[in-house]
């Protein structure tokens, strides 16, 4: 046995003690608690090996305090790392600063406005998946009911807050019984008159369970330390305080900027600082008065109806509006086109055209082949798409993000199925067998029956697919013309069906008609 392996002590071989040292490693990830909770069972794990051997009881404390100054450490640096946030710097220096605009005002205002647009689902009638969202420009008596389903949102996560609290209100009792519980023992059984332990050990017994305990109420906020009826009576009285007086102002929140305002101010009531300020106000009021204040919520400042100087809905078009230009054909794509050109304007057209990898043929004048187009990134992008036929606001979104379609690419399943992000193509070998299983082109309309025997660029497949579709697969959509050679979901859809049969029915058998 080499030295380093021999033991310590003849009760505790070396892997037990390695294995407390990982325990105690653990512990310091894991948080304040479970260094709490470690450092109880190691005091009891050493007051009861005391009993076993008290003559080595000194050494062992010695030794097993030198592993416990893992939790110290752990200890000392949550507390060090606590003072490293880095808000603590600018705060201390610049207060909220001086300036309006911040680094995240941008990605605030996104979430805030994706935000509102699920709240503005759960507050209108429709239900289900497919259920529709707003309009771009809410009407004014819009805005009271989405504050009404904020408010909810708000409850939703503000129960699950006091739930967490009550949670953690029973797991520290438990922690702080189970450490008097031992400590008890460990007093009863290292009694001097008993086990003739030295006052040392016993002054050393009771500086660390004393040190367990006050970890564990250290570590207690207020809101762990009052009973959880008080916390929950706070809130859920305040929460319904404010639903009451906000109904005398509700029609007055008629904009987006006051209906922010107004859940600003219903979710503080569930904040930490809000509850132990509710708390401490009214024992202090009812130490100095001797009768409780009645506690109430503070309410948006909506007293006075705030009266836009010009509501969205009466907004009418700038003087140039007649000047945007009209796109030709714009209406066969786009709902409500030219009245909505102010949000569809040239640019954002062009953009949407790009995205559908029109050709330039319809950048001048939308016709059916942009249409076609339009239909089959709805049967692709089944994520963001609606199959309608009709640009809405959430697929303008996403096609104007959309980038120029890689070279030899002609529409969306195309791009999705033979390109890569970063515009390279894939093989087409999935294509060209399903080709190759088709049958062959007659009377010599394509060299080789059409078959191409191996993966081949995309433009060398498009004949056997325009000679596939005219031929053979002739139930499926018709493209207008010039587009008989893309490839197309349904088009795939039908090749591999008939591969299958085909497969069925064996290779010795004739060839299954289309």
């Amino acid at each position: 046995m080499r030295v380093a392996d021999q033991p310590t002590s003849k009760s505790q071989p070396p892997r037990a003690k390695a294995q407390r040292g990982r325990e105690f490693a653990r512990a310091c990830h894991d948080g304040p608690i479970a260094i709490v909770r470690h450092a109880a069972a190691f005091f009891a794990f050493a007051a009861a090996h005391s009993l076993t051997n008290c003559k080595e009881f000194v050494r062992e404390m010695w030794e097993r305090a030198m592993r416990a100054g893992i939790v110290a450490g752990c200890t000392a640096l949550a507390v060090l790392l606590s003072g490293c946030d880095p808000n603590d710097r600018n705060y201390f220096r610049g207060g909220i600063g001086t300036q309006l605009h911040t680094a995240e005002t941008a990605s605030a205002t996104e979430f805030q406005n994706i935000y509102l647009g699920y709240l503005c689902r759960q507050s209108i009638s429709s239900i289900g998946a497919d259920a529709p969202g707003c309009a771009q420009v809410v009407p004014a008596n819009a805005w009271p009911v989405i504050v009404q389903a904020g408010l909810n949102d708000i409850d939703a996560r503000c129960d699950s807050y006091l739930a967490w609290l009550d949670q953690k209100r029973r797991e520290n009792a438990a922690i702080l019984a189970e450490i008097s519980a031992v400590r008890f023992a460990v007093d009863a059984l290292t009694n001097p008159n008993i086990a003739g332990v030295s006052g040392v050990g016993l002054a050393a017994i009771s500086a660390a369970f004393g040190l367990a305990t006050s970890t564990v109420n250290n570590f207690n906020s207020l809101l762990l330390q009052v009973d959880h009826t008080t916390v929950q009576t706070v809130v859920i009285g305040n929460r319904h305080a404010f639903r009451q007086d906000l109904l005398r102002f509700s029609s007055s929140i008629d904009n987006k900027p006051l209906a922010i305002h107004t859940m600003r101010t219903y979710l503080s009531i569930c904040m930490p600082m809000t509850i132990a300020a509710n708390i401490n106000s009214t024992v202090t009021v009812f130490k100095q008065t001797g009768v409780a204040p009645g506690a109430g919520p503070m309410l948006p400042t909506v007293g006075a109806p705030f009266t836009p100087r010009e509501r969205f809905v009466e907004r009418r078009p700038p003087d140039n509006f007649d000047k945007i230009r009209i796109w030709p054909g714009a209406e066969t794509i786009i709902d409500g086109y030219p009245a909505n050109r102010r949000t569809y304007t040239p640019e954002v057209i062009e953009s949407i055209l790009t995205g559908l990898c029109a050709p330039a043929s319809e950048r001048t004048m939308i016709g059916g082949v942009t249409k076609a187009l339009l239909e089959i990134w709805e049967q692709t992008d089944l994520a963001n798409a609606t199959q309608g036929g009709k640009i809405e606001p959430r697929e303008r979104q996403v096609l104007v993000g959309l980038t120029p379609c890689p070279a030899g690419i002609q529409n969306a399943y195309e791009r999705q199925t033979f390109s890569n992000a970063n515009g390279s193509m894939k093989s087409t070998k999935i294509l060209t067998d399903l080709l190759d299983r088709a049958p062959p082109a007659p009377n010599g309309q394509l060299p080789n029956g059409g078959m191409l025997g191996s993966a081949v660029p995309l433009k060398d497949a498009r004949q056997r697919v325009a000679q596939l579709r005219r031929s053979c697969f002739a139930s499926i959509k018709k493209l207008p013309d010039g587009m008989r050679g893309q490839v197309t979901p349904d088009f795939m859809e039908a090749l591999q069906d008939y591969s299958d049969k085909r497969a069925v029915a064996g290779q010795a058998a004739a060839l299954p008609p289309c």
